[in-house]
């Protein structure tokens, strides 16, 4: 009996830690191209992911605060732009936050599922159009996009 409850409590344990999320530890991001509108802005305080190369397949979590001025509310993302692939991309609920006017911290998540860059961006809650945001990443990656064309966000 005692042997049974044990291989029973040795199953459930296995089969639980493959169910466990990733492990996720601090990493290092550059910062890239960026542009907002004046007074609103969004600051990354930490990231951490499965492994620093914000490649296919690794966890990505983006903690920061959120300045909003210029509209009442947003729907801040974080997102991949795709440098292959088609572009199509599905979003998970916790890639998206709305943000009020004002100031707000945040948390964000994202499983990386293409080539390319992240990136936090807002959009506008009414249209979904983007007017602000910040690209980030590896340095490599940085250097690759530095001269990525952000004006669209300035357009009404």
């Amino acid at each position: 009996m005692i042997r049974k409850v044990m291989i029973l409590a040795l199953v459930l344990l296995a089969s639980q830690g493959g169910a466990a999320p990733p492990l996720q530890d601090s990493v290092v991001a550059a910062l890239g191209p960026k542009l907002y509108r004046d007074g609103d802005v969004v600051e990354i305080l930490d990231v951490t992911a499965t492994s620093p190369n914000f490649e296919q397949g690794d966890s990505v979590t983006v903690k920061g605060r959120a300045r909003l001025q210029s509209q009442e509310s947003a729907n801040l993302c974080l997102l991949l732009t795709q440098t292959k692939g088609d572009g199509k991309e599905d979003t998970d609920r916790s890639q998206t936050v709305t943000i009020s006017k004002g100031l707000q911290e945040f948390e964000l998540k994202i499983t990386i599922k293409h080539q390319g860059v992240l990136h936090l961006t807002y959009y506008q809650s009414s249209t979904g159009k983007p007017f602000g945001g910040t690209y980030f990443g590896t340095a490599k990656q940085m250097k690759e996009i530095s001269k990525m064309d952000l004006s669209y966000y300035l357009n009404r």
